[in-house]
């Protein structure tokens, strides 16, 4: 973990620089292990400007988790840190189903939240629906250095993927200096659920003394189910498994040189599905699915990265390549159960086919339907199964640095992106009294190709004309073709998809986006800024059975930020308070609409948006050894357009004019207080106590339409107690105290109504640590 001292302010920006809420859990963790110490909240140095600054001297919207922070509320990934964050949203808790949301900007396809793991950018694959921003990688935090989030456009920055927010994991860097070690176990039980556990570890070995180092990191965690399936007579069919790793070495064969390359695997595993339905039983996550549907994920990730302080600059090179393969499997009996009777599918079934261009085949007789009945139930239960998988090569090559005395900062970079995915989309037959899948006894099959490649040149110049006031400007040129090929190879008669030959659209566009950001150190403790900031995503093509060929390319979308903010710390430093103040203009947004059989969905440009928010962080620490932190979010996102165009009719689960984003909630909040203090010698007490609570939102656009759900309108809180001595600890935990069934999303579909995903029960559990 990087920790900014007082004396470093001054050289990293000229000015005192001041705590965002995020970063004050982090120092309050740091500072409460020394109890005598004064009680001011220390100084955290980020890299989000491709620059060294200090979280309160960053004129953007920034929140900073440190490795300090993610201990303390019991971090190992995404779906434990992130409601301290305010405005970041996580929709989904499985290995490949994980949608990032940052100031309510979301919606299918490309990412709109930019992940990176260090200098790495995971985005994940197209599927069949081309809606990479429905899996997110969550790869394990142990002896991660931070978590970096970064709200509002990046793009003159980060690129694509970035039009709401960019969130970046900093790992530690192997250290040439010294031997280090660091070990962490963790048992838990949960009520009506399956225990669990993980054990993880970390060495750091110089290999030559200042000069060569690694850094080798190992962990396996067992996460109980909860979830059982009433139907197959299964329990806790939602356990997960993850197990994975990554090596370090750095390499520094001179003051002004430095390299270091990262190899990561991450494997993870659930059992069954993660969602239930609340109409068996509120409380008793219960599912009635015919199928067992495991998912999987497999993350192979290499990087390089050098930098060579050239005296008037830094140059920073950086390449990285990753392999994703995923297993994503859902219960389609319902999907096929709707269509047993249906008149199209049982005429197509019949003449063994898609009638000509034109034609239609002649209608089934009632024998005929019985015939085509008895076909589609023979193929009940049946799962969709969904091998998947995405090779990525990224690589960036930037300068930045300093002139006239620091009162000019400036980057420069290209970037080059060479992404391919696939999906191998079965309908497979499964076993009726187990539920299992058999992958070979197919009623369909359907191959989906997306190949993407992105070019762009960015710069970004931070001037300061006068001692206190900053100027910044940046710019990026970008430039993208995409290629999505697909053919089904086995009929799908009850859901009408056939066999034909493959078939290929291309995509491309080039275009700019551009920041303006103006910023005003007022006095030591206080600093205001306005931005405005454009953000964009690349279009696309869909590959679906039977889409009119008017519908087959879609165009990018984009939007603008318009944002205030201040960053301000008083009473000595004992309080940090920071908010900001937004409005997003998004236009030409890409939707996910719905074959007219209803079985497939696609993508296509409709309509316009504005989303007005307020986010505000706090910290404070009153007296010794008590930190307290605070955060609240507050959004409206609305449609200012009907979600209609040419070839879009308006139906009843069309998005119109006014109507809310579906599953953004208009307020979420966090809360925390710790206190720790000395029990003898070096050894402390620790209490710690976190509250979250989430709005109500909705699961459509339209209030009216049949499939319309509410979810949310939950808090929940968590409890931790321990002993820690300066460099071990030892804790106690309970998640969810109240044994909260928050519903993080609810959905419905035909034949499939009120299907929800859930916050965990009430969890208890112990965890340990020691550092060498």
């Amino acid at each position: 973990m990087k920790v900014q001292l007082r004396g470093l302010r001054a050289a990293a920006m000229g000015a005192s620089a001041l705590t965002s809420l995020v970063a004050g859990h982090a120092f309050a963790q740091q500072a409460a292990s020394t109890p005598a110490d004064n009680g001011t909240i220390e100084e955290v140095v980020v890299t989000a400007l491709k620059r060294s600054t200090t979280v309160q001297t960053t004129p953007i919207s920034i929140s900073a988790v440190t490795e300090k922070s993610l201990q303390a509320i019991g971090a190992s990934g995404i779906q434990d840190y992130f409601r301290t964050v305010p405005n970041l949203q996580v929709d989904g808790n499985s290995p490949t189903s994980r949608r990032l949301t940052l100031r309510g900007v979301r919606s299918a396809g490309e990412a709109t939240v930019g992940l990176y793991y260090d200098e790495t950018p995971l985005t994940g694959p197209a599927g069949t629906t081309a809606d990479a921003s429905s899996t997110s990688a969550d790869v394990n935090l142990f002896d991660a250095a931070r978590v970096e989030v970064l709200r509002g456009p990046q793009g003159t920055l980060y690129g694509s993927g970035s039009m709401g927010g960019t969130l970046r994991v900093i790992l530690n860097k192997p250290d040439s200096s010294r031997y280090a070690g660091a070990v962490e176990a963790q048992g838990t039980i949960q009520k009506d659920g399956a225990p669990g556990y993980s054990v993880k570890g970390m060495v750091n070995v110089p290999l030559i003394q200042d000069k060569l180092a690694a850094r080798l990191v190992l962990y396996k965690a067992e996460q109980g189910g909860y979830i059982d399936d009433i139907t197959l007579n299964k329990k806790d069919i939602n356990g997960q498994h993850s197990n994975g790793g990554r090596l370090m070495l750095g390499f520094t064969p001179t003051d002004k040189l430095t390299f270091t390359a990262t190899g990561l695997f991450q494997k993870t595993t659930l059992d069954g599905q993660n969602s239930w339905y609340p109409a068996l039983g509120a409380k008793s996550y219960s599912t009635n699915a015919r199928v067992i549907a495991p998912t999987s994920d497999n993350l192979r990730m290499y990087n390089v990265t050098g930098k060579w302080d050239l005296g008037f600059a830094t140059l920073t090179g950086t390449s990285s390549y990753y392999k994703w393969t995923l297993l994503r499997n859902s219960d389609y009996s319902p999907t096929l159960t709707a269509s047993r009777a249906n008149a199209t599918s049982c005429r197509n079934y019949i003449a063994g086919g898609a009638p000509a261009a034109g034609t239609t085949n002649p209608a089934c007789t009632s024998a005929q339907m019985a015939q085509y009945t008895a076909y589609a139930d023979s193929r009940i239960p049946g799962a969709l199964y969904q091998p998947m998988g995405l090779t990525s090569w990224n690589h960036e090559l930037r300068l930045n640095g300093s002139l006239f005395d620091s009162k000019v900062d400036w980057t420069g970079g290209v970037y080059y992106e060479d992404r391919s995915d696939y999906i191998e989309s079965r309908v497979a037959k499964a076993d009726a009294a187990t539920g299992v899948i058999n992958p070979n006894d197919l009623t369909a099959w359907r191959h989906v190709g997306t190949d993407t490649k992105q070019t762009a040149f960015f710069g970004e110049v931070a001037y300061k004309p006068i001692e206190k006031l900053t100027l910044t400007a940046g710019v990026r040129r970008f430039n993208y073709d995409k290629t999505v090929s697909g053919q089904v190879l086995i009929s799908n008669f009850i859901t009408q998809s056939y066999v034909g030959p493959p078939a290929q659209v291309d995509a491309s566009a080039s275009g700019w986006v551009s920041k303006f950001n103006v910023s005003y150190q007022v006095t030591s403790d206080v600093m205001v800024y306005a931005l405005a900031a454009k953000g964009f995503r690349p279009g696309g093509a869909n590959n679906v059975p039977g889409l009119a060929s008017a519908l087959l390319a879609y165009g990018p979308d984009s939007l603008w930020n318009y944002e205030a903010g201040v960053k301000s710390q008083w009473f000595d430093r004992r309080l940090t308070l920071n908010a900001a103040a937004y409005q997003i203009d998004w236009s030409n947004m890409q939707i996910s609409a719905t074959s007219a059989n209803g079985a497939f969905s696609y993508l296509t440009n409709a309509g316009t948006a504005k989303i007005k928010g307020l986010e505000i962080e706090a910290t404070a620490r009153p007296v010794t050894g008590l930190t307290l932190n605070a955060t609240a979010a507050f959004v409206d996102a609305k449609l200012t357009q009907d979600q209609a165009n040419s070839t879009i009719l308006i139906t009843g689960s069309t998005g119109l004019s006014g109507d809310k984003f579906p599953n953004v909630a208009d307020f979420s909040g966090s809360a925390s207080a710790e206190y720790t203090w000395p029990l003898k010698g070096e050894l402390n007490g620790l209490v710690r106590a976190d509250y979250a609570y989430v709005g109500e939102s909705a699961s459509q656009f339209r209030p009216t339409y049949v499939y319309y759900e509410k979810q949310g309108d939950y808090g929940y809180a968590n409890l931790r107690a321990g002993v820690e001595g300066p460099d071990w600890g030892a804790y106690l935990f309970v998640n969810n105290i109240t044994n909260e069934v928050g519903l993080m999303s609810v959905t419905s579909a035909l034949n499939n109504p009120k299907q929800a995903v859930s916050i965990n029960p009430r969890t208890a559990g112990f965890s340990v640590r020691k550092r060498f």
